[in-house]
């Protein structure tokens, strides 16, 4: 599968066929990548790369994805999904490629996400597949 800079990838995979292939693709086209939420040993957990993270380096990443989408990025009543997008963000700085697990995460959140993150990955140039298994 070829992954082009600036988009966004929906992988919907109700029987996890599709996973294997596409972590292949990644780790096969990309230096530098990361898997959010995915179950290998591998893979970052939300909660716990949250929670070190630094209050101040959150802020920071809060304003700079308000700057980057155009409006206010807070969410009223959806404090994983806000979670969920710091952490996508702040990896995605950092890598080529960020493949993200929507677990526990609602439909609705899914979908602000997918609009917000079709402007960052545009504005950082960089690759995000968001992978549903519903």
């Amino acid at each position: 599968m070829y992954f082009e800079r600036g988009k966004i990838y929906i992988v919907n995979d109700i029987n996890s066929r599709k996973l294997i292939h596409m972590k292949s693709d990644v780790k096969d086209h990309f230096n530098t990548y990361a898997f959010l939420n995915f179950p290998y040993n591998d893979s970052l957990k939300v909660g716990y790369y949250y929670e070190k993270i630094k209050k101040r380096t959150i802020k920071m990443a809060k304003r700079e994805i308000s700057s980057i989408i155009g409006e206010d990025f807070e969410l009223e009543d959806a404090d994983y999904s806000e979670k969920v997008m710091v952490v996508s963000y702040l990896l995605l700085k950092e890598n080529e490629v960020l493949a993200v697990r929507t677990i526990g995460m609602s439909l609705g959140s899914i979908e602000c996400f997918k609009e917000r993150f079709t402007k960052i990955t545009d504005f950082l140039n960089k690759v995000l597949i968001v992978y549903s298994n519903r």
